[in-house]
């Protein structure tokens, strides 16, 4: 069991919101099931829970069929899930992107460990994670879709529809590989090690991306954007994961605790060993940010601010930024 909570960019479910779309399904009920539902696709850098984006994997692959995180990723995957696909395909080479989004992997997942070795002529990737995502099938379906992620990257410097050399992954609990054999045919074979490994020719490694790509990916690219850091504490990452929730949902304890894989009342616990509490987070967490926006060079409108923090009304947050900080909100605004 995590003593954390695990998060990653909401960039890394935009290929599956699109899939769900252009497959005829309502995304509502997925994301909804996946506790996504307050979760806008127009957001990448969003911090979400990574448990909510394997649910919904998992739930789409049970839909559609075990190859299909495949085939979401195939195509676009890499343009969509924003700076983590720019920064393999900005290359210059193959071999070159793969280096610098392993280096950027930390921006994307707090638990995510993309490895490349490009000492030979070819390129090993090993993707893995320092939690255990679940049983066999659950991991089948994430190695599957980073795989696909790979071999899009790889495909266009090559042009090539498939150009990976080998993929080896943890095999589907009743159908082994044999539903990804039509996309790699006898590149494909089981590991009883649970370890995606992914084998790249050196002459793939060394293909140069092309220009329209790089231009491409240079405009999703931001370097600015800062690593998902875990704090020292359970009760840091709650409150990471509560600047993400609060302006779009009313966060629960329940929805909270089933991010960081715990129970309600272990959840609760492990706060109150720490000296905190839920309801104590949320009012911190809101006045922060309700502070910070204040402070901007064009503060929103109190009504405005009021709604963003789910507050019932603006008088409910004057009351609350006095007892913050010993003045009303407009006091603050006009220091700023």
């Amino acid at each position: 069991m995590s003593q954390s909570i695990p998060l990653i960019r909401a960039a890394s479910i935009a290929p599956m919101h699109r899939w769900l779309v252009e497959a005829g399904h309502d995304p509502a009920p997925f994301m909804t099931r996946a506790g996504l539902e307050w979760i806008s696709t127009g957001d990448p850098l969003l911090p979400i829970p990574l448990s909510g984006a394997v649910r919904l994997l998992v739930d789409i692959a049970r839909t559609d069929g075990p190859d299909t995180p495949w085939r979401i990723a195939r195509g676009r995957g890499g343009y969509e899930i924003g700076f983590i696909g720019a920064a393999a395909l900005m290359g210059p080479t193959v071999r070159a992107g793969f280096r610098r989004l392993s280096q950027s992997m930390p921006v994307h997942s707090t638990h995510e460990i993309f490895a490349v070795q490009t000492d030979g002529p070819g390129i090993t990737i090993n993707d893995g994670w320092t939690l255990n995502l679940g049983e066999d099938e659950v991991l089948h379906y994430v190695q599957q879709y980073v795989a696909s992620l790979v071999d899009m990257i790889c495909s266009e410097a090559t042009g090539f529809p498939t150009s990976i050399a080998t993929l080896g992954l943890v095999p589907h609990p009743s159908e082994g590989v044999s539903h990804l054999e039509p996309f790699l045919g006898e590149r494909v074979g089981g590991r009883k090690d649970r370890l995606l490994d992914i084998a790249i020719d050196g002459q793939v490694a060394d293909c140069l991306m092309p220009e329209s790509v790089r231009e491409r990916a240079s405009e999703i690219a931001d370097p600015t954007v800062p690593p998902l850091k875990l704090g020292n504490c359970l009760a840091d990452d709650v409150v990471t994961l509560l600047a993400s929730m609060l302006p779009r949902t009313k966060p629960s304890v329940d929805a909270v605790a089933a991010a960081a894989d715990m129970s309600s009342r272990t959840f609760k616990r492990r706060l109150r060993e720490e000296g905190k509490s839920f309801s104590g987070l949320v009012e911190g967490t809101r006045a922060s940010m309700a502070i910070a926006r204040l402070e901007e060079p064009a503060p929103p409108l109190l009504k405005d601010l009021a709604t963003e923090l789910g507050y019932a009304n603006q008088e409910t947050l004057t009351r609350a930024m006095r007892r913050w900080t010993g003045k009303p909100p407009r006091e603050l605004t006009s220091s700023s």
